[in-house]
């Protein structure tokens, strides 16, 4: 039979030898949370990739010209990005001035 004891009684050596213990509680009880988390989670991604995909299916022209319009946008903004720092020149030499 084991005396259980208070926080107060324990003595410092007691009280690191019980550290992995509660360590070990706690992650298990971490584990189970996101167990119960992902479990309930799961039906929802299920609906919500069911519902894209036949959205995919039944609009694909729509979808199409979407992704030809976002190319065009990522193609012309890297165009005007290359022909910016290209065109971006420093001066060679800089005189400044100063009058005391």
């Amino acid at each position: 039979m084991e005396i259980q004891s208070t926080s107060e009684d324990r003595t410092w050596k007691e009280k690191i030898v019980s550290l992995p213990r509660q360590i070990q509680t706690r992650s298990r009880a971490k584990v189970n949370d996101a167990r119960v988390a992902v479990a309930a989670l799961k039906p929802k991604v299920n609906a919500l990739t069911l519902k894209a995909t036949g959205n995919l299916r039944s609009n694909p022209t729509k979808w199409a010209g979407i992704a030809a319009g976002a190319g065009l946008g990522v193609g012309l903004l890297g165009r005007f990005l290359q022909h910016r720092a290209q065109n971006r020149r420093l001066p060679a030499i800089v005189i400044i001035e100063a009058a005391c």
